[in-house]
Formats: structure tokens, sequence, C-alpha cells
């Protein structure tokens, strides 16, 4: 393929993160990436396991190498840059997944900023086929060990540190001017609202108070809901779940990708493991009728591939 008529491609897949409407896009977490990358055959099935479900986005899970102070390296650069040129083939796009709890924490933020880097250098080593489309973040601060015992104070601590490292890393990013696209998981109740309206976890951030929710839609480019139900309607389904992010969203540059979980983790009532897929898409199908005119709305995400292709169809 001539390089002109790629870079072309790759710069509107990059746009179009932002003018698709949610009938065009689909987000899906995948973890065993390295086994995929490995294989061509696992490769071919990703690629068509995600055409036939109109997948576009891949949260792809990456790892780094430690080097001096808080600077990282991607490894698998060669393996990552194959599959990525293959991938983009399919017109697909593909984040670099990492994060953990602890990168919440201000003392953390410097590993977070260098695996930021890691990814800004591969970038900037690859052809123009070969690079990731985007970073998706996974920093889940009530994942610590210290959120349980926390009081309202001490949690609103946590996720303002929280807001912080999203901005710290949306400064490099733009800084570098490197057109990634920028997504963060987020769990639905980062948003919610006490009795008289005001934000349960007020984060103070530049002088402004408001949920941490609203803060990251001010900046990143999409978030990703871990709205994870066995059902989309009626009292604690995925609808009114997500009804508040989605709003807020609708008045920002930020795209929403709602969460469906099919992987056998956590307690049985957060997800669709044991149903097929017939099952599972007719069940959310009115999330899709319920959000598609909304401008924030992405689409569907789904965690996970490795759970997703065990489902009956």
């Amino acid at each position: 393929m001539p390089m002109f008529r790629f870079v072309v491609i790759c710069w509107v897949l990059f746009v179009s993160l932002h003018d698709a409407s949610a009938a065009d896009m689909r987000g899906m977490w995948v973890y065993k990436t390295r086994d995929i990358a490995a294989s061509a055959e696992a490769s071919e099935q990703l690629f068509t396991f995600c055409e036939k479900r109109h997948i576009t986005d891949l949260f792809w899970q990456v790892h780094f190498a430690k080097k001096e102070g808080d600077v990282r390296v991607l490894e698998d650069a060669e393996a990552w840059r194959s599959f990525l040129k293959r991938a983009h083939a399919h017109s697909l796009r593909v984040h670099a997944l990492f994060g953990d709890p602890a990168h919440a924490l201000k003392s953390r933020h410097g590993v977070v900023l260098g695996s930021i880097d890691g990814v800004l250098s591969f970038n900037k080593e690859s052809s123009a086929d070969s690079r990731f489309d985007g970073v998706h973040l996974d920093i889940e601060p009530h994942g610590l060990a210290r959120w349980k015992l926390a009081d309202v104070s001490q949690k609103c601590d946590l996720l303002t540190q929280f807001v912080e490292v999203n901005h710290a890393v949306v400064k490099k990013l733009q800084a570098a001017d490197a057109k990634l696209i920028l997504g963060v998981d987020i769990v639905f109740w980062l948003d919610k609202a006490n009795a008289d309206g005001s934000a349960a976890y007020p984060v103070t951030f530049n002088g402004v108070t408001k949920d941490p929710a609203k803060h990251l839609l001010d900046v990143v480019d999409h978030v990703a809901i871990m709205s994870y139900r066995g059902k989309a309607e009626g009292r604690n389904g995925i609808i009114p779940l997500v009804s508040k992010t989605i709003a807020s969203a609708d008045a920002t540059k930020a795209k929403v990708f709602v969460g469906v979980k099919m992987a056998d983790i956590g307690p049985k009532m957060e997800g669709f493991f044991g149903q097929t897929e017939t099952q599972m898409m007719k069940a959310v199908a009115p999330i899709d009728e319920t959000y598609r005119s909304h401008a924030s709305y992405a689409g569907l995400a789904f965690f996970t591939y490795e759970a997703y292709k065990t489902m009956k169809p």
C-alpha cells in the first residue's frame, strides 16, 4: 500500500472517533495480547471476530520494561508493529491499554507518564502503519486496599490524585502533538450525587469543584464505563447507570463507551456469563436504542475478548 494512501487512512481512523455514530463503533478489551500477536492464525481469528460483530476499537494490553527512574520502554515492540499493521489493514483502531490502582497515587504518577513516553517513543520509531492509535488507561483507585477503609474525605483525596494523573497525561500528549486518542476506564458511580444534587465525591482541580467524571470528560477523548450488570433496563440496569455520564459528556467533545461484561469475574449480577451471545445481544440492544441519538455515545464495549469468544452463539 503506498505510504501516502496509508497515512490518509490512519488519519481518517483517528478523526472518525469523533464523527462515527454509535452504529459504527464498538470497543473490546483484549488481555492475552502476546499470544494473539505471536500467532497469525490467532490474529486472523480476532480480526474475523471483530468484523462479524462490528468491533472497531481494541483496548490492547501492553507491558513496559523499567529503565532508570520512571523511564519505561514498551515491551514486545516488534510483535506490536507487525500486529498493528495487520489490524490497521482490517480498519481496526488499537489503543495501548495499561494501568494499576496504585497509579492513581501521586507518588506513582511518574510511572504513568514514563509509560506514556514509552508509547510515544514506540510510535515515533514506527512507520505510519504500525503505530498505536491511542492510549487507554485502566487506573482504578477504588481497587486500592486503602479505599475500603477510607472515609469520604479520603476517597475524594484519592480521586483527586486520579484526576490529576489523567490531566498530566493529557498535558504530555498535547505537548508531544502525538495525535493519540486518550481513553480512560471509569466506574459508573464516579459521578454519583447526593440527595441534594451535590457530588458524592467532589474533586477540586484547578480551582473548580465537581465530580471526577466531569473533570475527565473535559479533557479526554473517550471514557469506557465499567457499567457491569446483567440487564440493560429497570432498576440497577445498565441504561440508568450510565445516563448521567452520557448527559454530561453530551456537553463536551468526549465519547462514551458503555461496558458490557461476559467474563466470569465478580458477582453473577454484574454480567452475562453463562448466557448465549444471542441472549446477551438481545438484552443489551435497548442500550443502543436509548443512546444512539446522543452525540457522546460511542457504542458498546465488551469485557473481554477472551470471554466473549467462548460464548455459545
